[in-house]
């Protein structure tokens, strides 16, 4: 039986779609591979349609909301969405730390993501997230950037459950004692919710955009 839903045209609801880093390694505390992250989060959307409502870039965890009018897009899924977002920037991110690992590396505080992370040398990246020699990487990687397994996603139907799990996200910074305020937090949508509201943006009307990634606001989540 089809699950009833209240949010119009998203007639299975939003996704609430969380990734994990492998071993939790605190990848994104490195401006960079947040950077890459946004980017492929960013070009996913263009490429395939969907909408994202809310995300944040925590150092070793992505959670995000996403939807999309499945009446238009029916061969789209979640699977595709995650495959397309993880695959291209754990490739990026593989080839960026590599490279700074073989290269030249000064720490000197210009790389960190968010007030308060430390500058860590790509090695100390690098070494958590390689596959062990007994264990080849299915592909014939050598290392691997998602925890397997760790992404987990469901739906949210009503209006007031979308608000729950966009505030949920914003707060995740503020729970880790790394900000006062979700909007404090450079690599989330928080900051696209403070602006529109201090702006009076109408939400459902044209969009606020994160600098890399584009925020679709809908009356339900006020």
């Amino acid at each position: 039986m089809k699950p009833r839903t209240h949010l119009p045209k998203y007639n299975i609801g939003a996704h609430f779609l969380t990734a994990k880093t492998f071993r939790s390694t605190p990848l994104f505390s490195d401006l960079t591979c947040a950077h890459i992250f946004c980017d492929e989060l960013e070009a996913a959307r263009t490429a395939y349609g969907f909408h994202v409502l809310a995300f944040v870039v925590m150092p070793d965890h992505i959670p995000l909301l996403l939807c999309w009018d499945t009446d238009a897009l029916p061969d789209l899924t979640i699977s595709k969405v995650a495959w397309a977002v993880k695959g291209r920037s754990a490739r990026r991110m593989v080839d960026y730390l590599k490279g700074l690992s073989e290269g030249a590396w000064i720490g000197d505080g210009s790389a960190v993501a968010y007030p308060g992370s430390v500058v860590a040398h790509p090695n100390t990246l690098l070494q958590p997230v390689r596959e062990p020699a007994d264990r080849p990487h299915y592909r014939n990687w050598r290392y691997k950037i998602w925890q397997q397994g760790a992404s987990y996603d469901f739906n949210v139907y009503t209006p007031r459950n979308l608000l729950q799990k966009v505030a949920y996200i914003h707060a995740n910074p503020v729970r880790a004692g790394l900000v006062a305020r979700p909007e404090d937090y450079p690599w989330s949508s928080a900051i696209n919710y403070a602006v529109a509201v201090a702006e009076g943006t109408p939400f459902g009307q044209p969009n606020y955009s994160f600098p890399l990634v584009h925020i679709t606001f809908y009356p339900e989540i006020l």
